[in-house]
């Protein structure tokens, strides 16, 4: 079942949100100040989650990210979605649209 908010490591995979957010967010957002092209920088967004969830479900993945299980998919995409956001913002900042 899907939670809101991780209150502790071990919630972090069944969590909507997780402190890694703010690092995606992040991303996106120095992503937009550096003005880097939309396409390649959502590409390179999708590409991250996509070999996230591919790699977390190896016990290799588990120990490098140090998660028991998998992100669920709500992560995924929320992650998704604060990237592009801030791709969005970093973009205004700059005026470029």
């Amino acid at each position: 079942m899907t939670q809101l908010i991780a209150k502790t490591k071990a919630e972090q995979s069944y969590s909507a949100i997780d402190p890694w957010t703010i690092v995606h967010f992040a991303a996106g957002l120095g992503a937009g100040l550096l003005d880097v092209n939309f396409w390649l920088a959502e590409s390179a967004n999708v590409g991250y989650e996509v070999a996230e969830n591919v790699v977390q479900r190896m016990p290799i993945g588990q120990n490098f990210f140090r998660v028991s299980h998998p992100e669920n998919a709500v992560n995924s995409f929320v992650d998704i979605g604060v990237f592009t956001l801030g791709w969005w913002l970093g973009r205004r900042w700059n005026g470029t649209i």
